[in-house]
């Protein structure tokens, strides 16, 4: 009986011991399996919030811009065109900030626009720069007498109404795709 002992007692531990080393790789397996999911999943989530974050940097760039060129849109059709004399204080409040702003936020952040707009980005810019450029030549003169209003337009750079458009639209879709 003694010896049937050992052979029971024998197997049992190298039972418990294969079944302890099978057990020991299964764990370690299943670590290596859970590490590299929440790895991946880590990633994933960074890439969104990234993708998320510049959703919002440009719906909140887009938005800028469509509230200047709604600003200088409405002034130039409600006044700006239809001024009988020169107005230099609505001309350097409205006109000029709002021009000079949109030029700006599209230059300083440009990396948010969509891939899209960039070409009409940049007849806005070119626009803008025309603009801007002739507002800043004709007013450096001193004591200039016949100060008039800038159009930029006789010159051919005309205001491009069709980046506008797509600047506009492009701006309600993000936002509500980002808000809806």
């Amino acid at each position: 009986m003694s010896e049937l002992l050992k052979q029971i007692l024998s197997s049992t531990i190298i039972t418990t011991l294969i079944t302890s080393v099978i057990v020991y790789l299964f764990h370690k397996r299943t670590e290596r399996q859970q590490a590299l999911i929440k790895r991946e999943f880590e990633k994933l989530s960074q890439k969104d919030t990234a993708h998320f974050e510049w959703r919002k940097n440009t719906v909140e760039l887009l938005g800028q811009v469509y509230i200047h060129l709604n600003r200088t849109s409405l002034g130039f059709k409600n006044k700006y065109s239809r001024l009988k004399e020169y107005d230099p204080y609505y001309e350097n409040e409205i006109m000029y900030h709002s021009n000079k702003h949109i030029r700006d936020v599209l230059l300083n952040n440009g990396h948010y626009l969509p891939p899209e707009l960039l070409d009409e980005a940049n007849k806005l810019i070119e626009h803008f720069d025309i603009w801007l450029s002739k507002y800043n030549q004709i007013r450096s003169v001193e004591n200039n007498e016949q100060v008039k209003q800038i159009y930029v337009g006789p010159n051919g750079f005309r205001f491009p109404e069709n980046a506008e458009k797509v600047f506009k639209d492009k701006y309600i879709e993000m936002f509500n795709s980002l808000h809806l």
